[in-house]
């Protein structure tokens, strides 16, 4: 984990972000902002940031909340929507903890556990998405936006050098991106 004092702009730096969306997004803020000093200490670490965890944790959670409440509601709309959310909460886990079981003496699971979980929400969705039902206006959402996480990753390919060199000017080093 890397620190930087003293730069209020370095809040803006793209390796402080997981998604490409949100690396991107602070791309531009990063070529839009001054140089600020102030009293401050940046972290720059991918997992660092909250927004962006909490944005993405609340989509997928709300998003197998919508394909559990599809598939209960075949019994009862009531039962679905008392039980989706709760549902959704223990269903996340489950691939989470299988995986985190099989492959204990890896270490850090945490790459890992995130392909493999968004893996299974990518089939998750691509098979909702062919339902006739209201649930496939979410699962298109869902591969909607990952798709363009894709466009995102792939529009900030040529700007590799220069985040790894504002990193570096402003104290801290590029260890990956």
């Amino acid at each position: 984990m890397n620190i930087i004092r003293g730069r209020v702009d370095a809040q803006w730096l793209p390796l402080r972000h997981n998604f490409a969306l949100f690396r991107l997004y602070a791309l531009v803020g990063m070529v839009n902002s001054r140089p600020v000093p102030g009293d401050v200490a940046v972290v720059v670490d991918r997992h660092q940031s909250a927004g962006e965890n909490f944005l993405v944790g609340a989509w997928t959670t709300l998003t197998l909340s919508c394909y559990a409440a599809h598939v209960l509601s075949a019994r009862s709309w009531t039962l679905a929507a008392i039980a989706a959310l709760p549902l959704a909460i223990v269903l996340m886990h489950v691939p989470i903890v299988t995986f985190g079981v099989l492959f204990m003496k890896r270490g850090n699971n945490l790459r890992l556990n995130s392909m493999i979980l968004m893996a299974s929400l990518t089939g998750a969705a691509a098979y909702f998405a062919r339902d006739p039902s209201w649930v496939r206006f979410v699962a298109w959402q869902f591969l909607a936006i990952l798709a363009l996480n894709g466009v995102a990753a792939v529009a900030l390919l040529p700007f590799r050098g220069v985040i790894a060199r504002w990193e570096t000017s402003l104290g801290g080093y590029s260890s990956e991106l």
